[in-house]
């Protein structure tokens, strides 16, 4: 249950978060009012009432024209705001046997969706501020924040660029605890944790012959609680590439130092060099070789060095398959990364699976892939890639795509895909992804695989975030959704979502968490720009700590200005 002191704190962070977004809104617009002064020509600044997703936005044109001549959106901005009326048999998530109390939760989320596309700006930015209102006396009211945003600015023509996210979402603290079927539930088992990247880069060429570029990745965490550790991560990565006398084949050179700076536990370091030699059998498949050295601290005090070798291939049997993978022995072994896409006219399968080293929690170590909104976009920018051959385009259209796809799920877009847990210290990871989606004339089928598996056995910080992982030296969680949504009309749908994550401490059975969600969902249009929605959910927990479970009625009435 939260306390004055949490409350405080959550207000605080608020503000901060508020801020910050505050900046990154005046960012947008000073660098497009800046490209407009560079030479962009007929900027312009309309309010269009008809956009692709059927609601009215705020619209920057910089002047360029698509094919049929109408003009490409720079910026597109959709303000929000969503109210919501939750009852909840168990507010609290609490155990039958701690008793559960029931009641009603008011949400109401201001919010604003920002798509830049100019020449020198690709941007996207969701944020929302939700306020929390319980109905009984026992619980206090409290806000928590919602962000996706991530995009590249072109600050020098092509030489200067500047890569930059942020990712503000509530993480559970630990893996075996009470996982929350919704955000608007108490759950101490919670934390709001947020993530932000600046990531400046160059690149060009050497005498005409050599690519070069040079990276910078700067980074941030942070939680409000205080046993988490926050974690700052810096990074410098510089690559060569080049060709050879022999037409297939290519060379490339990379070199990569990280310092990760934990605020409750010792820093640590890596450093890693290597070659690439890739040759083109036939354009349609490549492989690769490569070899090299490196060192870190993870495992002791000091810096080890060991010896990486891999090899690989790419390839593309079709505009509408993409095939690739690479191993490799590093420090701790095998690592991999795997991936397979394929669409099909009306349906894609999309299939991931990497094994590597990492500093942060599963889900804000990939930049802008971890919401459902962008495993949608992704889906759709499969399906519309072979109908668009301009790249503005195809983002617009995907984006309006993606859009459409949550509108019809009934979800909301910083919805997590994976959840993971708080943890500060450096991890061997392996994340497998499987999504696939398949639409037709009035119905939507997406199905969503994940598997992690987490083992820390590196260096750990002086504390832990959760004092049960000292008790098993690694965790695999499993999760699995998916949703079915029918189309009743032009203005309804309906969604039936069923979803089940599992938590398992490998070496110890007693570490296991499960927790299984049904839902139905109907969802329709109540006017130009309102949307509105009644759902069902049923949640049922089993846990070490606090087994539980729920059943809650919700109703959403959603405005886009």
């Amino acid at each position: 249950m939260a306390t004055g002191t949490a409350m405080d704190m959550g207000m605080k962070n608020s503000s901060i978060c508020l801020a910050r977004t505050a900046c990154s809104i005046f960012t947008c617009f000073a660098f497009d009012g800046a490209f407009a002064q560079q030479g962009i020509p007929g900027s312009t600044i309309q309010t269009d009432a008809a956009s692709s997703s059927g609601y009215s936005s705020i619209s920057i044109n910089a002047g360029a024209s698509d094919p049929s001549g109408q003009p490409v959106r720079a910026i597109d901005i959709k303000p929000r705001i969503r109210l919501t009326e939750t009852w909840s048999d168990n507010l609290a998530i609490s155990g039958e046997k701690n008793g559960k109390e029931s009641g009603l939760i008011t949400e109401l989320a201001p919010g604003i969706r920002v798509d830049a596309k100019s020449a020198r700006l690709k941007a996207y930015f969701d944020y929302s501020l939700v306020g929390q209102f319980y109905s009984t006396s026992s619980v206090q009211n409290r806000t928590q924040n919602a962000l996706n945003s991530f995009g590249t600015l072109e600050a020098v023509s092509n030489w200067l660029f500047l890569d930059f996210s942020g990712v503000i979402a509530q993480q559970a603290i630990s893996a075996f605890g009470a996982q929350s079927p919704s955000n608007a539930n108490l759950n101490s088992n919670n934390s709001e944790t947020s993530t932000y990247r600046l990531s400046p880069y160059i690149r060009g060429q050497l005498s005409g012959a050599v690519d070069y570029s040079l990276r910078y990745n700067w980074s941030t965490t942070q939680s409000n609680i205080s046993t988490a550790s926050d974690i700052e991560l810096s990074e410098w990565a510089g690559q060569l590439r080049g060709s050879t006398p022999f037409q297939n084949l290519k060379w490339s050179a990379d070199a990569t130092q990280q310092t990760a700076d934990y605020s409750r536990g010792r820093t640590t370091e890596a450093e890693r060099m290597y070659a690439t030699a890739t040759y083109t059998i036939v354009p349609q498949l490549r492989v690769s070789f490569s070899g090299g050295r490196e060192s870190n601290n993870y495992a002791s005090q000091n810096m080890e060095a060991h010896p990486t070798h891999g090899y690989g291939f790419d390839w593309t049997p079709s505009e509408r398959t993409q095939i690739s993978a690479f191993k490799e022995r590093r420090f701790f072994g095998n690592g991999h990364r795997y991936s397979i896409n394929q669409r099909f006219p009306l349906s894609s399968i999309r299939y991931s699976d990497t094994k590597d080293v990492s500093v942060l929690p599963n889900q804000f170590t990939s930049v802008g892939l971890g919401t459902i909104f962008d495993l949608f976009r992704q889906i759709c920018n499969q399906q519309l890639s072979s109908l668009y051959t301009d790249p503005i385009q195809l983002d617009q259209a995907s984006n309006a795509c993606a859009n459409n796809l949550l509108i019809q799920s009934g979800a909301s877009p910083n919805t997590q895909v994976t959840s993971s847990f708080l943890t500060s210290r450096a991890t061997i990871q392996r994340t497998q992804q499987l999504a696939l989606a398949i639409q037709g004339s009035r119905n939507t089928l997406t199905l969503m695989l994940n598997r992690t598996e987490n083992r820390s056995i590196l260096a750990s910080t002086a504390v832990s975030d959760d004092p049960l992982l000292n008790n098993t030296s690694n965790i695999r969680q499993r999760g699995a959704s998916i949703n079915l949504s029918h189309q009743l009309s032009p203005l309804s749908s309906i969604n039936l979502t069923a979803a089940r994550q599992q938590s398992t401490g490998l070496g110890n059975s007693a570490l296991k968490a499960k927790t299984s969600t049904y839902q139905a969902n109907l969802t329709s249009k109540i006017g130009a720009y309102t949307t509105g929605g009644v759902t069902f959910r049923r949640t049922e927990s089993d846990n070490i700590g606090s087994p539980y479970t729920e059943n809650a009625l919700i109703g959403t009435i959603s405005v886009l200005f």
